[in-house]
């Protein structure tokens, strides 16, 4: 058993392996908190919600009324400069994964024929 040296292959392979290691536990290491603190904000809203629902049911508010309010609320929540800075992020990787996939199924297809 003597030492052979790694061809390109398995070191480029080892490599990428590394790299997406790395860039999978600093992903979980910064998202991980992020992502507590979206889950609580959301149970402190969806329980804020029901007692702002519940309060207007009480008061004797139109149903209506109630259901205009909150289409209100959330296409000023959609509008303000944070969701929409996430959502054209979102389009940008989507539209980023699409070409990747497209170009691999490309890649593949030129190469079975």
């Amino acid at each position: 058993m003597g030492w052979r040296p790694l061809n390109g292959t398995r070191t480029a392979r080892l490599a990428g392996l590394g790299t997406v290691a790395a860039a999978t536990a600093a992903g979980v290491f910064l998202v991980l908190p992020l992502a507590v603190r979206a889950f609580v904000r959301a149970i402190v809203l969806t329980s804020t919600a029901c007692v702002w629902f519940a309060g207007s049911l009480g008061a004797g508010v139109d149903l209506w009324t109630i259901v205009t309010t909150i289409g209100r609320s959330a296409a000023a929540a959609l509008v303000s400069p944070q969701a929409l800075a996430a959502i054209g992020g979102l389009l940008v990787i989507g539209a980023l994964a699409l070409y990747g996939l497209q170009r691999l199924l490309g890649s593949e297809k030129e190469s079975s024929q």
